[in-house]
């Protein structure tokens, strides 16, 4: 079944796989992630760009620019998975994106096909959004729980900085969050207060 993100049965489900494997790692739902829980639980190997580029740094330095946040696959002789991240990208963008890509192996996504292009002869990759976006959402809902994000919100008046502070990621991500659980209204009306 391909994964809709506005269709509600496809929120709880994601909101239910976050919870049943913080739960697995030994968390509650208003714990702070560390993904190395993850990580481990999965067996997965995180790479960096800088580790597997050791050229003069000009390969590196163009690879820093390209369209590339990460990707997780399979290594091709022992199996294990593998998590690559542009380490030219944020810090905090990169929590989201090693939280995405350890979702993909949650959900036991198909990785992405890379190959050439027979008509322009350039490196292209298979894309799919559905799992993308539902990628994405759990990684999100791991990171940042409804019940941690409806604490915050409702009873402590958190600002998304101060979230995203606590919990290692960016203002973006915590904003799609209260967004996510319906509570823009109540987050923006003191958020604006506060400014």
């Amino acid at each position: 079944m391909a994964y809709r993100r506005g269709d509600y049965q496809h929120k709880w489900r994601i909101e239910r796989t976050a919870a049943a494997t913080r739960e697995r790692l030994g968390l509650d739902q208003l714990e702070v992630l560390d993904p190395n829980l993850l990580v481990e639980d999965l067996d997965a190997r995180v790479f960096h760009l800088s580790d597997l580029i050791t050229d003069d740094g000009v390969a590196l330095r163009r690879a820093r620019r390209i369209a590339f946040d990460g990707a997780s696959s399979f290594h091709p002789e022992t199996s294990q998975p593998v998590i690559i991240l542009n380490c030219g990208r944020p810090v905090r963008r990169r929590m989201a994106t090693l939280m995405e890509e350890l979702a993909h192996l949650l959900l036991e996504h198909t990785p992405s096909l890379i190959a050439r292009d027979p008509k322009l002869g350039i490196v292209r990759r298979s894309f799919n959004r559905e799992q993308e976006d539902e990628a994405y959402d759990l990684g999100a809902a791991l990171l940042l729980p409804k019940e941690r994000i409806q604490r915050d919100v409702r009873e402590d008046a958190l600002t998304a900085g101060e979230i995203a502070d606590a919990h290692k990621c960016s203002e973006q991500l915590v904003m799609y969050r209260i967004r996510r659980m319906r509570l823009w209204n109540r987050y923006s009306g003191y958020a604006r207060d506060a400014s």
